[in-house]
């Protein structure tokens, strides 16, 4: 991305992002507080979600006032803006990974087991960002090797830290 639209950029992420903040304070003050078992509040399994919407957000609203600063309001949206915007290769990493992430979140979690969801969709996403064309077969196979080794690690590391650590039922 040139460096003159990165305040446009900084612009409509940062509104994304803030909205993703509340998004998830909202539905982490939703989750269970055991307060029946009279638990610690700050054990409750929302506090850590809670805690990170509020740093998105945070995080978010600086970068949205340095777009204003910027000028970043200014979008200067047009047919070809658009169309050289699907071409740019940092645009397509970002729909793919729109596409994988929103795969993961509402195609697999709740559909399949945790571990499973957490499996194919860290596989996914390194074999399809790290896959080259050009690579020879042994590096292919040793690239494949490899992203299922850290798939299984990260799927039984994310899980165990959700179950056993924050005390979150997983699907």
């Amino acid at each position: 991305m040139k460096p003159e639209n990165m305040p446009k950029a900084d612009f409509i992420t940062s509104i994304l992002l803030m909205a993703f903040g509340i998004w998830v304070l909202v539905h982490s003050i939703q989750m269970p507080r055991f307060e029946n078992l009279e638990a610690n509040p700050f054990s409750v399994p929302g506090i850590v979600p809670g805690l990170l919407g509020v740093v998105i957000f945070l995080l978010s609203l600086v970068v949205f006032l340095r777009s204003l600063k910027q000028k970043g309001y200014r979008l200067g949206i047009n047919a070809a803006v658009i169309a050289n915007a699907s071409k740019d290769a940092s645009m397509q990493r970002m729909l793919v990974t729109i596409l994988v992430c929103s795969f993961y979140a509402m195609g697999l979690i709740g559909r399949t087991n945790y571990y499973l969801a957490t499996f194919l969709f860290v596989l996914a996403f390194l074999l399809v960002f790290q896959y080259r064309q050009s690579q020879k077969q042994q590096a292919l196979g040793k690239l494949i090797a490899l992203s299922v080794l850290q798939a299984v690690l990260t799927a039984g590391a994310v899980g165990a830290v959700f179950r056993y650590l924050f005390l979150v039922e997983l699907p």
